[in-house]
C-alpha cells in the first residue's frame, strides 16, 4: 500500500471531482440522483447523508470512519459494489483498476492507489476538516 500523506476535506473533495471530471468515464456524475454529494460543507459531509440514495430501506450516510463502513469509500474500491449499489462511477473507469490516474485541479496526477490509501487515512485518522 501507499503511504498517505496527510488529507483534510478539501483533498477528498478533490479525489472526488477528480473521479467525477475523468474524460474516460462512461456517464456524468451530474446525471446521477446523489451528483456531486461531496460538494457541501465539512459538517454536512460528515454527518450527512448521500441523497437520493437507500440501502434496505434506510438513508446512506455519506461517512464512517471505519473504512470497511464507509458508503463512499466502500462505492469506489467494491469491485462487487455496496449494499447493492454498482462501482462507481457507474461503468467506470474504477480507482482500483490497474494503471488507473486522474489529473486534478492544479494539474497533480494522482493514481487510483494513492487515491485509496489517502481516503483510508483520512478515515481513519479521524477525517480532519483542515
Amino acid at each position: 500500500m501507499v503511504n498517505a500523506k496527510h488529507v483534510v476535506f478539501a483533498d477528498i473533495q478533490s479525489y472526488l471531482d477528480g473521479i467525477a471530471d475523468n474524460p474516460k468515464n462512461t456517464r456524468k456524475v451530474d446525471d446521477a440522483g446523489h451528483a456531486r454529494f461531496w460538494r457541501v460543507s465539512y459538517h454536512e459531509f460528515a454527518t450527512g447523508f448521500v441523497p437520493n440514495e437507500s440501502c434496505r430501506g434506510q438513508v446512506v450516510p455519506i461517512v464512517n470512519s471505519d473504512p470497511a463502513q464507509c458508503p463512499f469509500y466502500q462505492a469506489l474500491v467494491a469491485t462487487a459494489g455496496w449494499c447493492n449499489m454498482r462501482q462507481m462511477p457507474r461503468g467506470g473507469p474504477f480507482i482500483t483498476d490497474a494503471g488507473y490516474a486522474v489529473t486534478l485541479d492544479g494539474g497533480l496526477l494522482i493514481t487510483g492507489v494513492e487515491i485509496d490509501a489517502n481516503i483510508r487515512w483520512w478515515l481513519t485518522n479521524g477525517m480532519p476538516e483542515v
